[in-house]
């Protein structure tokens, strides 16, 4: 266990590795901020990615594979980082053509959250490849 932790202590090191560290966590912090924001007839809701209806959304899995991405770097295998990143893009993909065929653009917007989500994702899916190819 001490291994893992000094693994991660010594890539505190690697300006590459905090700006990851900072995508997963605007993976993490974007899937509790409002995805979508629907307007009809003057009212309007937002809705975030993290519950739907009181039950858990596909967020759940964002925050998963941003702390499976911690968990990769942690062994030490930076480039396979880059595998849960693409999935996590995969999902924000899915559920970006999901709301565009559902609802259209007639009665909503996406919001900040979803922005965040695909920011941080492509940050921290990039910066692992590249700390890996610095070691």
């Amino acid at each position: 266990m001490d291994k893992y932790v000094e693994n991660i202590k010594g890539n505190l090191k690697n300006p590459l590795f905090i700006a990851c560290l900072v995508g997963m966590a605007l993976m993490v912090i974007g899937v509790f901020l409002p995805v979508y924001k629907v307007s009809f007839l003057g009212i309007s809701q937002s809705v975030n990615y993290f519950s739907n209806d009181g039950k858990l959304a596909d967020g759940i899995w964002i925050i998963l594979l941003a702390i499976a991405m911690l968990g990769i770097h942690a062994f030490d295998k930076a480039k396979f980082a880059c595998i849960p990143a693409l999935l996590s893009l995969a999902l924000l993909i899915h559920f970006y053509m999901d709301i565009k065929d559902t609802i259209g653009s007639s009665f909503g917007s996406f919001g900040i959250g979803f922005y965040v989500m695909i920011i941080g994702t492509i940050v921290a899916g990039v910066c692992s490849v590249l700390v890996s190819q610095k070691k």
